[in-house]
């Protein structure tokens, strides 16, 4: 992760606000990664990590009373951030494209199909209308979806949720992007389903050789789909690393916990274990380690003073108190 001759995305010390009457709920605190050119990276994390939010800052879709309150966001050697919004368009949807988690919100219930891959195609392509319809048929067949014809002139309540989000993939490749993000794609689908869809990414990923960034709650799919992990908790990232690193070696007790709470078939289990106590409250954020307040392991150093940032193998970083104490 760490190349930069490969690094496609760089975001650094990236920070996110909500200004509410309540306060600044602070979404997302100083994070850093990169993303390399073909690679697939995994973001997760509970509800309210900020998984989601620091998708939303790639993609430009932080509104008021939202507000990046620093960092920087370097596609292709440009600050995303500081772009205009014109600038912003022609990446939006372009280079780097995103499928949102529930399809039914995102598509227009009173247009065609066809019409709204139609606006998604000719907004960043100069095309005729013959080239953009044989274009549509051949979006639409490579994300699975058959008799394409017929599927054009149909109306989204008349399809699956498991169709509309073949739909909203279709949209999202209609740019030829280098990046896609895709953000909990599977949430409103049921579990045949969500195999499909995950496999499909996983498929066209490896066609068409883009970059991936999968926001996910669930382990399991980052097992099988992604490179390289991100932990986030309270905002921040906790741990990042191979996949390897992540599941054989974690060195986070909030990594370990999110893994001690997934099923296993290889080994006997009476009972999952949940991590204890509530998710850290954003508007009231304490001067030490977010998980403190939930870690079976903390101690006084973590309550007070915000963890450093330790590498272990190349590639594998953990902030922790506990790497710090002597054996």
């Amino acid at each position: 992760m760490e190349g930069n001759l490969n690094s496609l995305l760089e975001v650094k010390n990236l920070s996110v606000s909500f200004f509410t009457p309540s306060g600044e709920v602070k979404a997302v605190n100083n994070i850093s990664y990169k993303l390399d050119k073909s690679k697939v990276l995994g973001i997760v994390g509970e509800s309210g990590s900020g998984k989601s939010v620091s998708a939303y800052s790639i993609m430009g879709l932080i509104d008021e009373p939202g507000k990046i309150t620093n960092g920087e966001i370097l596609f292709e050697g440009k600050d995303l951030i500081n772009l205009s919004e014109h600038e912003k368009r022609k990446i939006r949807g372009d280079k780097i494209s995103m499928i949102f988690q529930d399809p039914m919100t995102c598509l227009n219930p009173v247009y065609t199909i066809g019409n709204q891959l139609m606006e998604a195609l000719t907004t960043h392509q100069k095309i005729g209308k013959t080239a953009a319809v044989n274009r549509i048929e051949e979006l639409l067949t490579l994300v699975g979806i058959n008799e394409p014809k017929r599927r054009m002139r149909q109306y989204p309540h008349e399809l699956s949720g498991g169709m509309r989000q073949r739909v909203m993939i279709a949209m999202a490749l209609a740019g030829d992007p280098q990046i896609l993000i895709a953000d909990e794609p599977t949430t409103a689908l049921d579990v045949t389903i969500q195999a499909q869809i995950l496999e499909l990414i996983k498929d066209i990923q490896k066609k068409i050789q883009m970059a991936v960034i999968l926001i996910t709650h669930d382990f399991g799919i980052v097992a099988d789909m992604a490179d390289d992990i991100i932990v986030m908790y309270g905002g921040g990232i906790v741990e990042r690393g191979t996949v390897f690193d992540i599941f054989e070696r974690p060195k986070h007790p909030y990594t370990l916990g999110l893994l001690k709470s997934l099923p296993r078939i290889d080994i006997k289990q009476d009972r999952l274990i949940p991590i204890e106590g509530t998710p850290i409250d954003l508007l009231n954020m304490k001067a030490g380690c977010p998980f403190s307040t939930r870690c079976e392991e903390c101690m006084k150093v973590c309550i007070d003073n915000k963890p450093p940032i330790i590498q272990f193998e190349e590639g594998h970083f953990s902030a922790c108190w506990l790497h710090q104490m002597p054996k």
